[in-house]
């Protein structure tokens, strides 16, 4: 599919854009469009946006950046878990291995699923739709909440959705997905058989049977696996444990960068930098 964005990006922006893609290309680092130009392939709807989000599996990071810093980028890794990024003339390109939560890092799927893309003159490939709405699905805070992409996803694109791998890709999360369906039938109440019966079907069995016979969570809360800032409340003053520890050890990841990233993002909120909720004694 060849995007028309000529009019929407400056000409600048998208030279950069491409001339990133293109040094990937070159240095045969395999990544992903993703961002607001992977809901545009799927939707149509386009939105100005301020970076290129680019997803690669964590061990191309390195070459990834080694190749963008010889093209003349500045290079910084933000967290190393997740996301680095690459600037050139205040112009940025995200490079995203993972997510934020620890949750799960790009793997091998993640491109054995993905689908053939041509921008800016480039063939490239686009996250797969179902991966796509999987991720934005997480982003689900004060500061951003991408339901209303998830809710355009469907209803633009619901033939493209691996229903069935998005079932899959959510597994004990199941909860999570059939709110974000709630949301979508909500909001298109006349569209609401573009989301197969079977798949909610399967999500009010699974509520049924939970009810009937509720098993023990494996994790207690996990609220912070949505929302870095709002929960915090919960762990430093109600006793949650974090569950991003949790996910960063079962990854062989150290959980004292999840506790590094809290102690920041507490002290953005006390700063009101960001929102976030404070606990007052009564």
């Amino acid at each position: 599919m060849q995007m028309s964005m000529q009019h929407d990006l400056p000409a600048e922006v998208q030279a950069i854009y491409t001339r990133a893609m293109q040094t990937l290309q070159d240095a045969g680092v395999p990544y992903l469009v993703a961002g607001a130009l992977a809901v545009y392939h799927y939707t149509g709807l386009w939105r100005n946006t301020k970076d290129l989000d680019l997803f690669l599996r964590p061990e191309d990071r390195d070459p990834a950046l080694v190749a963008l810093a010889n093209a003349g980028f500045r290079v910084e890794i933000l967290a190393s878990h997740w996301l680095a990024k690459a600037v050139d003339d205040d112009v940025v390109v995200d490079l995203i291995s993972g997510f934020g939560n620890w949750l799960q890092p790009v793997d091998d799927s993640w491109f054995e699923a993905s689908e053939p893309l041509r921008i800016f003159g480039l063939d490239t490939s686009v996250l797969a739709i179902t991966d796509l709405i999987w991720a934005k699905s997480y982003v689900a805070g004060r500061e951003r909440f991408d339901g209303a992409d998830i809710a355009h996803l469907i209803r633009r694109a619901h033939d493209r959705i691996n229903w069935q791998h998005l079932l899959d890709r959510y597994a004990d999360h199941w909860e999570l997905l059939s709110v974000y369906i709630h949301y979508y039938r909500f909001v298109y109440p006349e569209a609401r058989s573009l989301v197969p019966t079977w798949v909610v079907e399967y999500l009010i069995a699974r509520l049924q049977d939970d009810l009937r016979t509720p098993a023990r969570p494996e994790v207690p809360f996990r609220g912070p696996l949505l929302d870095r800032f709002s929960y915090l409340v919960d762990i430093d003053h109600w006793g949650e444990s974090d569950p991003r520890e949790d996910v960063a050890r079962r990854r062989d990841l150290p959980p004292e960068e999840v506790i590094e990233q809290r102690a920041a993002d507490q002290a953005l909120v006390d700063q009101d930098r960001v929102h976030g909720k404070r606990f007052r004694d009564t």
